[in-house]
């Protein structure tokens, strides 16, 4: 029986990496229900580029949220991969996230006393790969996004951008299929957060890897494939970008 849900569940989801259909976040606040999120319905591809834009309380955390896994929604049917989350225990939940979406946060949540090298390494160590393995391929990474001098730094020696690359190294460490990143250039300056998108369109062109990006950056969000807009929990524009940038030299991750 289990087999068969599971085959029904990927055959709603289809081929989209991302698909939520008639999606409906509410929750308790002080005996007042809020709506964050009313209705929503979207499909996102395997390898698309997607910006999510909006002003703040809009719903786009919640539907990153929802995206990555991280909360089943109060309504309608969210599909990650094929596969319908509401479905999932928690066990299945925490495989998912672990093998198929990495996420990006404005902060960039280091633990100060491993080395750069190692904080990348960490979420490999739930995936069961050796360490020595685990350690070439995040020293590998470092060097495809300009890092090869930080590898046995401590996150207090770094920069804001250079410890915002190191965060989205260990988000790919694992090759997910999906990156998730909210509000990642909050904390930079202009150079740098042009640095970060920068990263970011190298791992979907080199990697495949679908991303998802929640901004408030115009600029960034222009680079796209692809720009959703929320206003009070709804979808008001679902558009394709029009300053996709040329491919640049870059390091192999």
């Amino acid at each position: 029986m289990a087999g068969g849900e599971e085959g029904n569940q990927k055959v709603a989801g289809g081929s989209s990496a991302i698909l939520l259909s008639q999606v409906s976040q509410s929750y308790q606040l002080r005996r007042q229900t809020v709506t964050a999120l009313r209705d929503i319905s979207l499909s996102i591809q395997p390898g698309e580029f997607v910006a999510i834009t909006g002003e703040s309380g809009s719903g786009k955390s919640t539907m990153l949220r929802l995206i990555g896994a991280l909360e089943k929604p109060s309504a309608g049917q969210v599909y990650i991969n094929g596969q319908d989350i509401a479905k999932l225990n928690d066990n299945q939940l925490s495989q998912l996230r672990s093998t198929s979406i990495g996420f990006v946060f404005q902060a960039f949540h280091l633990q100060p006393f491993l080395s750069v090298v190692n904080n990348v390494v960490v979420p490999t160590m739930f995936a069961g790969q050796p360490y020595n393995q685990a350690r070439d391929k995040a020293r590998q990474t470092l060097y495809a996004v300009g890092l090869d001098e930080k590898i046995d730094a401590l996150p207090s020696e770094l920069s804001g951008g250079q410890a915002q690359r190191v965060a989205i190294c260990r988000a790919i460490i694992n090759r997910p299929s999906i990156l998730l990143a909210d509000e990642p250039t909050g904390n930079l300056d202009s150079a740098n957060s042009q640095t970060i998108t920068d990263i970011f369109h190298q791992i979907n062109r080199q990697l495949g890897t679908t991303v998802v990006i929640v901004t408030h950056n115009q600029q960034i969000a222009g680079e796209a494939d692809r720009v959703i807009e929320l206003r009070d929990g709804a979808i008001v524009r679902d558009t394709a970008a029009a300053n996709r940038p040329a491919e640049t030299k870059a390091g192999v991750l």
